[in-house]
């Protein structure tokens, strides 16, 4: 059996800032983009993207802040901000038609750019991607964000720490994302690869996020509504609610998995979000 197709490494300028994202070819073929959730990066979805890279060009990208893309000077991370970065990213490389797929803060964003611009999205999955504020939520990505330290004694360390965040991670998968994740400062200091100046506003918001019912309900395209059964950040009463309220979609629930629904089960995923865009 061949190996899994390798993701080339790729840059575009957008909105004054160099975007990193990866790239697993197939220029020709309809587009499928993924956005990673808060705190990660693009190579999230090294293990989903090889599944459908015979049939789509899949390209994951770097989000403002995020892996190897640039940090606005001011710290603009909002939903909208980062709504008009996937605007230009899709603009730039003339992208039509896309599977839109994001986990967790990426699903936020990508709600509101398949609200605002409907003719581009083709399908749209969302992974544990709450639409609102709620305390259960809230306490929940508190605790992913606090328990992982801003200085970094090593990999191995991070590993650790992400195994004890994600019981259901596997190993293989918790060292890819620490390896990836995380990047030396000038002291010679590991600290996790985004800015950290997110979490502090997350902090200060006290870990809630802004009211995206509205623009839901301007979803038009079929969306499937991924829920890990685990997770403590998208309630199952939620995901129901998302589902009423686009008219054309449908719920995942994937067993054995929390709110890293991708790496925690990705079996189990590859064959929701499969299934799903066979559909006529």
């Amino acid at each position: 059996m061949a190996p899994p197709r390798a993701p080339e490494d790729r840059y575009v300028q957008v909105n004054g800032l160099k975007f990193h994202y990866l790239d697993w070819g197939g220029d020709g073929m309809p587009p499928m983009v993924l956005l990673h959730g808060f705190t990660t990066l693009a190579w999230a979805w090294h293990q989903f993207a090889p599944a459908f890279a015979d049939s789509y060009r899949v390209l994951a990208l770097d989000q403002r802040g995020h892996g190897d893309s640039e940090w606005p000077q001011g710290g603009d991370y909002t939903t909208e901000d980062h709504m008009t970065d996937i605007a230009g990213f899709v603009d730039a490389l003339g992208l039509e038609r896309m599977v839109l797929i994001g986990h967790s803060m990426g699903g936020r964003n990508a709600i509101m750019y398949a609200a605002c611009f409907p003719e581009k999205v083709e399908r749209l999955v969302l992974v544990d991607s709450r639409p609102d504020n709620d305390p259960q939520g809230s306490e929940a990505l508190k605790q992913l964000i606090t328990n992982i330290p801003e200085q970094i004694g090593s990999v191995e360390e991070l590993i650790a720490e992400l195994k004890q965040l994600y019981p259901r991670l596997p190993a293989d998968m918790a060292c890819h994302l620490a390896s990836h994740g995380l990047r030396e400062t000038a002291g010679g200091a590991l600290t996790p690869k985004y800015d950290l100046r997110m979490r502090q506003q997350s902090e200060r918001a006290g870990y809630g996020v802004s009211d995206l019912w509205f623009f839901l309900g301007l979803v038009a395209c079929p969306t499937l509504v991924v829920r890990g059964v685990e997770s403590l950040i998208l309630s199952g009463e939620a995901a129901r609610r998302m589902c009423q309220v686009v008219s054309e979609s449908e719920l995942a629930e994937i067993e054995e998995a929390g709110h890293l629904v991708v790496q925690e089960n990705p079996a189990s995923f590859v064959a929701a979000v499969r299934g799903f865009l066979e559909k006529v």
